[in-house]
């Protein structure tokens, strides 16, 4: 019993973010900007969830892993942040999509920014081939960010 409260506990940030995915993505396409108000409470919410599945199931590994995977994540994209390359949204998108997902798998935050990387790259591409953009010009990653995410929880549960 108290297995399955702990599974549901873990998922809440998984929850929050699934729900906020529209208005994120929405807002990164049309206003370029991945609001506070939205990426902020991922980090309380997934972390309480955490806490409460800890304290019913008693996963507290799954609770470092997935904080060590978020202050990896967060050190690694705020680094490429200083260098120009990706906005302060996308490095707390980033974070907290990976203490989501470090907590069933260390691997999962890695393949979740893989896909959404990858995704990117292509859609980048195919709009410099196609005029619509040039090189070295940008473009908001929150969407790929979110299509990576679920992609990683589709990986996830057919592990």
């Amino acid at each position: 019993m108290f297995e399955n409260l702990a599974s549901s506990f873990s998922a809440l940030g998984l929850g929050y973010l699934a729900l906020t995915a529209w208005p994120l993505a929405k807002t990164d396409i049309l206003q370029r900007r991945l609001p506070n108000k939205y990426v902020l409470p991922a980090f309380p919410i997934t972390l309480l969830g955490q806490v409460l599945a800890g304290a019913a199931g008693g996963n507290w590994w799954n609770m470092l892993w997935a904080t060590l995977a978020m202050l990896i994540t967060f050190t690694v994209a705020l680094g490429v942040n200083r260098m120009g390359f990706l906005g302060m949204g996308d490095v707390k998108l980033m974070a907290v999509m990976a203490l989501a997902l470090g907590w069933y798998s260390a691997a999962l935050p890695i393949v979740a920014l893989f896909i959404s990387f990858l995704i990117a790259g292509v859609v980048a591409m195919a709009l410099v081939v196609l005029g619509k953009m040039k090189l070295g010009g940008s473009m908001p990653l929150g969407p790929y960010l979110l299509v990576g995410f679920f992609g990683a929880i589709t990986v996830g549960a057919w592990s």
